[in-house]
């Protein structure tokens, strides 16, 4: 058992930073000390009204609040469980913070993302943080099955982007861009931003971003690989505007990332005909979709949650392009002020991309 200072969240607008015992691995677990974890969309709605916490006892982990939120986290190996193999103290790991039973036929198929036991009778997710112990911990215990080596001269700020890069991998997979393609992203939050840049990777033609925030918008021109954007402050179209841009009449491919249904229905409007949108954004609310408007282009309508088999090409994917995924990262800030300088900044300044909270080493 060992002690360890942690945000604990018990409840909406209740979190507290505590010292916590965090009991040595289990045999099949590795200990890692985090070193940075970064603040997601999720934890934002998970602190600010219990979004996806387990309030009763979650299936698989028989856990459920007060817990330990995050995560998007990396550090290092501290303790490695008994039968761990493959990994030594010091080694540095990205987690991939999926809870899955292993043995439904989701998770048989490979798409344990979709695991069908991870969701608890109260919707709590599937996730470190949501209904097991997360990152904003010095210490966490995670499955060594879900721990992923970085390498070893990789800062550790960029592995605790390996998460959300991750959700817009899946993404960019599932979409099956071919080099060439237009795209267009709604929404320049970290998921937007990081879908555009792999697109971009992918061999994408013209990338186009949309937003209402010109500061959002402008982070994307500030990572200097060509992506256009769209200021939807200033235009009522996003078709015309992108006529304007391309000089063609809509976009291949369109990832929704703002979980608005303005920017859903403004999508359809763009796609070409046999064109592709993914969703990616969850919905506060269900959306209406004209799929009559759809269904005359021929055009797709694909999910996209999670992620699964991805954690490995995402960090080969951010180590061959550190400088961009480097200004992601807007700000870092002190595990004390999680709320103070990470939720309520996220929430009030739109210039913010990624804030990451280092943590303290002993």
């Amino acid at each position: 058992m060992s002690a360890s200072i942690a945000q604990v969240l018990y409840g909406p607008k209740d979190m507290r930073l505590e010292k916590v015992d965090i009991p040595d691995p289990g045999e099949d677990q590795v200990q890692i000390s985090v070193y940075f974890n970064g603040i997601c969309g999720s934890d934002i709605h998970e602190y600010l009204d219990g979004m996806d916490l387990a309030t009763v006892e979650h299936p698989i982990t028989h856990e459920k609040a007060p817990l330990i939120s995050g995560h998007e986290f990396a550090g290092k190996v501290k303790k490695i469980g008994a039968l761990v193999k493959g990994f030594k103290v010091g080694d540095q790991v990205a987690i991939e913070p999926i809870i899955a039973c292993g043995y439904c036929s989701a998770c048989r198929s490979g798409n344990y993302n979709l695991c069908e036991n991870s969701i608890g009778e109260d919707n709590a997710a599937g996730f470190l943080g949501f209904s097991a112990n997360g990152g904003l911990s010095q210490l966490c215990n995670v499955s060594y099955i879900y721990a992923h080596k970085l390498p070893d001269d990789l800062p550790l700020s960029l592995g605790a982007l390996c998460e959300p890069t991750a959700v817009a991998a899946q993404a960019i997979f599932n979409s099956r861009i071919h080099a060439g393609d237009d795209v267009l992203i709604s929404g320049a939050g970290p998921i937007g931003l990081l879908t555009a840049i792999l697109a971009k990777i992918s061999g994408a033609h013209d990338v186009m971003i949309s937003d209402v925030s010109t500061s959002r918008l402008q982070i994307a021109e500030k990572l200097d690989i060509g992506i256009q954007t769209i200021d939807l402050s200033k235009k009522e179209s996003v078709r015309e505007e992108i006529k304007k841009l391309t000089d063609r009449q809509g976009t291949d491919i369109a990832f929704e990332c703002s979980g608005n249904g303005s920017a859903l229905d403004a999508d359809i409007d763009a796609l070409k005909f046999n064109g592709k949108l993914v969703q990616i954004a969850l919905f506060s609310q269900p959306p209406l979709v004209d799929v009559r408007k759809l269904l005359k282009k021929g055009g797709s309508l694909l999910t996209s949650y999670g992620y699964a088999n991805m954690f490995d090409k995402v960090i080969k994917i951010i180590d061959n392009n550190r400088s961009t995924f480097e200004k992601i990262i807007t700000k870092t800030i002190p595990l004390e002020e999680v709320v103070s300088s990470g939720i309520d900044l996220l929430i009030s300044d739109k210039k913010q991309a990624k804030i990451l909270v280092k943590i303290p080493q002993d």
